[in-house]
């Protein structure tokens, strides 16, 4: 086993959210205060007990040092010790780490989107949008450079699924099972921006935007915020919630770098380094895993992230989707019937948010506070957030004690 000193050493005691929706037209700032001070309400915690921040987002708030220097002055915040910027699944692992080492006490969490800050599909592939953002002098993060490709759509997914789809001699029902899922447990959750259960051949027959990925794929652009408190578990025993710990975690990176041009195999694209990485640190198995929540920008990530965590073999998540699938209600239950995917709705229903809707629903289900949507048993959960070109993340997350 690998070296993990931070083993359950850190919790999250704080969570925030804001209301997902299209066209607000609220600030990504405003969004991310409201998350915030949510976040720090149900911690019990005020601004002087913070004394970290770690802004993130794909958007303006994460651009130098403005992500956590703008959140630090609108909440009066008067001094951190420590502060970062970072994107999808990193902004949380960054947190942990800075609670562990000591670099703060207390780090407050903010993840923050706009839908035309980050564009709509349908906005991406709009010729005058392109222009200015990708290939201006200085829009878009690039510029004139067209191997930085940071700020695209959903081309190099569409290619790595219809390669997927060539390896491996299937189809597509993995993708479309995940889609279904996914909308099935956003049916249910009352903040789910897409509220409507889907069937198989809804998904199929679903409109075709880079072939083979099509609408149902996609996650959904929306404006909103998340946040978190996280301090030490020591600490945590002794505030308002029940506490989260984490017990382990990994940032996967290969040496794809900024490149979206991939030629690496499947199972070494960066979810396989992440969840390697994390296994190795680990007390608990993926068949401990009670709950599980892979990423789903796009439902290849889903897909992948399946196959990297070790739930089936390489190329088998369709036939394993199939024998874990529940009929009565149109859901995966993983682990013979233990793991349930994707509570919420995730980006698929309920919106796009880089992946910290999904931590978020995770702390829930694990403080057992999620009502009727409550999971039950739920002890443990498997959060792994990314690309599978860049900045993945895997996390497991355990059900706390107070003092």
């Amino acid at each position: 086993m690998a070296r993990n000193p931070l083993k359950d050493q850190v919790a999250v005691v704080g969570v925030g959210s804001t209301a997902y929706g299209r066209d607000q037209q609220r600030s990504l700032l405003s969004l991310g205060v409201e998350a915030a001070l949510k976040a720090m309400a149900d911690a019990g915690i005020d601004r002087r007990g913070i004394d970290g921040i770690c802004g993130s987002g794909m958007s303006p708030l994460a651009v130098g040092n403005a992500g956590f220097l703008s959140v630090q002055g609108a909440l009066g915040i008067e001094k951190v010790t420590w502060g970062k910027n970072g994107w999808l699944g990193s902004a949380f692992v960054f947190a942990v780490e800075a609670v562990f080492s000591g670099l703060c006490d207390t780090c407050l969490v903010v993840q923050s989107y706009r839908r035309e800050v980050n564009m709509s599909r349908s906005a991406a592939r709009d010729p005058f949008r392109l222009r200015a953002s990708r290939f201006g002098e200085t829009g878009g993060m690039g510029g004139r450079d067209f191997a930085r490709r940071w700020l695209h759509s959903g081309e190099p997914y569409a290619a790595w699924m219809k390669r997927y789809m060539h390896d491996y001699g299937v189809g597509k029902d993995a993708f479309g099972l995940m889609a279904v899922n996914n909308r099935s447990h956003g049916a249910r959750n009352p903040d789910a921006v897409i509220q409507r259960a889907i069937t198989l051949d809804d998904y199929h027959a679903s409109r075709m935007v880079w072939e083979p990925m099509q609408m149902l794929d996609m996650d959904i652009p929306v404006d909103g915020a998340e946040a978190f408190v996280i301090t030490t578990a020591e600490r945590a025993r002794d505030l308002r919630q029940k506490p989260v710990t984490v017990h382990a975690m990994s940032l996967g990176g290969t040496r794809v770098g900024e490149f979206y041009e991939n030629t690496l195999p499947w199972t070494e694209n960066a979810f396989w380094v992440a969840m390697e990485g994390l296994w190795a640190r680990s007390d608990l198995t993926r068949t401990d895993v009670d709950l599980f929540y892979p990423y789903d920008g796009y439902t290849i990530d889903a897909v992948a992230v399946v196959e990297a965590a070790g739930f089936c073999k390489p190329g088998e998540a369709g036939d394993y989707f199939r024998d874990c699938w529940d009929r009565r209600e149109n859901i995966l239950r993983l682990n013979g019937g233990r793991t349930l995917v994707t509570t919420g709705g995730g980006g698929l229903a309920h919106g796009r948010s880089g992946g910290s809707n999904l931590y978020a629903e995770a702390v829930r289900q694990l403080r057992g506070s999620q009502g009727e949507r409550q999971a039950r048993h739920a002890d443990s959960a498997l959060i792994t957030i990314g690309s599978m070109y860049h900045d993945p993340s895997a996390v497991l997350l355990r059900a706390g004690e107070r003092r």
